[in-house]
């Protein structure tokens, strides 16, 4: 389809419904449409199969165009107009168009001013650009993930992986990303790698961890990408001197669970402690339940739920076409 969307200014400039259009044009170009994002000065009449009005036909910062593009909506019903309120300041005068607000609130309040079907669809959001997400990490998806456990390691024995191995058989819903690749320095390093890929396989877990360094290594970007997606930094080292993903967990937010070692217990920042023979099964039951981990989720899922291909797909191009409201 060839989609206009209008409102009075656009990216660069920075703005709330700025930042709206300008993410809801990508969206709708990933999927095929062309799209024209247009101010006052820029809109001109094409072949348009459609026009998305954000605020122009509600906010009377220039009611002289309001009214032109209102008087349009009822002279060129060949178009598909969709109203998109954000705010409610003018209606003297209604659109013929399909109305769209951004919020149950606003559409309760829209509907004072207009009896017509009002469909509620949100405003996305472009998480991956607004946390700074590398591409890689970007193309893991992990907004989808049931739980994500994270283990910024290297393949030595001492860092005690398969007990992470052992912990994900217990949580089918998980995900385990383990960010280096075997140590060049350590002779072992190569052979205990085997091993865990072997474990992997026994548990039946191997398509649930991924040793993101097997390939090629992970960027301090990468990294830090990966602590704003982890819903659990895991660190069940047998011993360390110091522990550093312990600071770089509790810098970012990421609730901690690490074994109870000198080190850990030294350098800890609000971290769960267990030993290291505790039961996997126990372990399991307690990270399900802990609050901190669940609030973790729940804002991955809200980057699912308000990512703009999902809302843009099942929402938007239904209206668009005509085919059914959402």
């Amino acid at each position: 389809m060839l989609i206009a969307i209008l409102h009075y200014s656009k990216p660069p400039v920075i703005g709330g419904v700025e930042r709206v259009i300008g993410e809801q044009a990508a969206a709708l170009r990933l999927l095929g449409h062309e799209v024209e994002v247009l101010t006052r000065e820029e809109w001109h009449m094409a072949p348009w199969d459609a026009v998305i009005v954000h605020n122009v036909f509600t906010m009377p910062f220039d009611l002289a165009w309001t009214k032109k593009l209102i008087a349009l909506t009822r002279s060129r019903p060949d178009i598909r107009w969709i109203n998109w309120v954000h705010d409610v300041r003018w209606w003297d005068q209604v659109p013929e168009a399909v109305h769209v607000a951004v919020s149950e609130f606003r559409r309760q309040d829209y509907a004072h001013v207009t009896q017509e079907a009002i469909h509620v669809i949100p405003n996305g959001c472009d998480s991956a650009a607004v946390l700074g997400l590398t591409e890689r990490v970007r193309d893991l998806k992990l907004e989808h993930a049931g739980l994500v456990l994270l283990q910024p390691t290297r393949f030595v024995r001492r860092k005690n992986i398969e007990l992470g191995l052992r912990l994900l058989a217990e949580l089918p819903e998980a995900l385990y990303l383990v960010t280096a690749a075997p140590d060049p320095h350590q002779s072992d390093g190569a052979k205990y790698f085997r091993e865990l890929k072997q474990l992997a396989k026994e548990l039946g877990v191997t398509k649930r961890v991924r040793f993101l360094g097997e390939k090629s290594a992970l960027t301090d970007n990468d990294v830090r990408s990966l602590y704003h997606m982890a819903d659990l930094l895991f660190l069940p080292s047998t011993q360390e001197g110091y522990g550093l993903p312990l600071i770089e967990g509790a810098l970012h937010g990421v609730p901690v669970y690490c074994s109870c070692i000198p080190a850990h217990r030294e350098v800890a920042v609000g971290a769960t402690f267990f030993k290291l023979t505790a039961s996997t099964k126990v372990l399991a039951r307690k990270i399900k339940k802990d609050t901190a981990v669940q609030m973790r989720q729940s804002q991955r899922q809200m980057m699912a739920r308000l990512a703009w291909s999902r809302i843009v797909q099942e929402m938007l191009e239904p209206l668009l076409s005509g085919r059914k409201a959402p």
